[in-house]
């Protein structure tokens, strides 16, 4: 199975977090952890100004693309507001898709939000989000959130972050049985 853990942490203990890093994995892997990326925000202003990231977007090659495409993503993490005020408190968010009727498209993004050590289980799983997809490899579909962003509200906000969100992890194609589909970061 391929998925995606993301992670935030405040490091310069301003409530604010100023590191976020992109874990792929794939556990059919001999080494699981695949591919990495962070992003940092140096200057503690609210931008990311530092960047590594591996080959995220599978075209071959390792570039500004990657770099580029890690900083959205992690700046649509954070609107979650789903990060560790400290390290030791692991706040993070496993992101996978499932494909049911086998055609090597998404039916489905699954959002878990985690709050624990370790590996991801059923006992550090605090809350879900999904989006259901049309299976057609359009992106399009319905969305079940709750109030992910964190802000005391359920809404339309919290839909349309999770589609959004959810939408640009299928850019990456990394899910199994990946068949080459182009979709565009939103």
């Amino acid at each position: 199975m391929r998925f995606l853990i993301l992670r935030a942490y405040d490091i310069d203990d301003n409530n604010k977090p100023d590191v976020v890093y992109l874990d792929f994995y794939d556990d059919t892997l001999a080494t699981p952890l695949a591919l990495e990326a962070a992003v940092f925000d140096i200057k503690g202003d609210g931008r990311f100004d530092w960047k590594l990231a591996d080959d995220i977007n599978n075209n071959g090659v390792t570039d500004g693309l990657d770099e580029v495409m890690a900083i959205e993503f992690a700046k649509q993490f954070l609107e979650f507001n789903w990060f560790s005020p400290v390290v030791f408190i692991d706040k993070y968010l496993k992101v996978f898709t499932e494909d049911f009727d086998g055609n090597g498209m998404p039916d489905t993004v699954r959002l878990h939000f985690h709050v624990g050590q370790g590996e991801p289980r059923d006992e550090t799983l605090a809350y879900t989000a999904a989006l259901y997809i049309s299976g057609d490899g359009s992106g399009k579909g319905a969305s079940l959130s709750w109030d992910v962003n964190n802000d005391g509200r359920i809404n339309l906000v919290d839909k349309e972050l999770v589609q959004r969100f959810s939408r640009n992890f299928l850019v990456f194609g990394w899910h199994d049985g990946c068949q080459s589909k182009s979709y565009q970061l939103m």
